[in-house]
């Protein structure tokens, strides 16, 4: 039930990320994604459920990042990528070092 509450409150819907990048047209979204991952580490210290919202965010996003309708860095991209991967497929050791790499990321 937790990750339900999470998932629905931080998944931004599809208008609103597209509302974003209508409003920043010359910039990417990729900071308000990092943000998003930001925030919900603070809030939890469960590394699944972060590990579902990146997973949503990805599945989300990818279609739109593909076919150049939404801009993101592609430092950032390679990092939500493997943080997008389920934890088992790439372990729980790589998964840490890729979420430190993210969480100290500047844009």
């Amino acid at each position: 039930m937790d990750l339900i509450k999470i998932l629905n409150k931080h998944i931004p819907t599809k208008k609103k990320i597209f509302s974003l990048f209508h409003k920043k047209q010359s910039q990417d979204i990729s900071s308000f994604f990092l943000q998003t991952i930001k925030r919900v580490k603070k809030e939890t210290k469960d590394n699944s459920i972060l590990n579902a919202l990146c997973i949503e965010l990805y599945d989300l996003v990818s279609y739109y990042i593909m076919f150049d309708k939404i801009k993101v860095t592609k430092k950032f991209l390679r990092l939500l990528e493997e943080l997008a991967l389920p934890m088992h497929c790439i372990g729980q050791q790589k998964w840490d070092e890729t979420l430190k790499k993210v969480i100290k990321l500047k844009l």
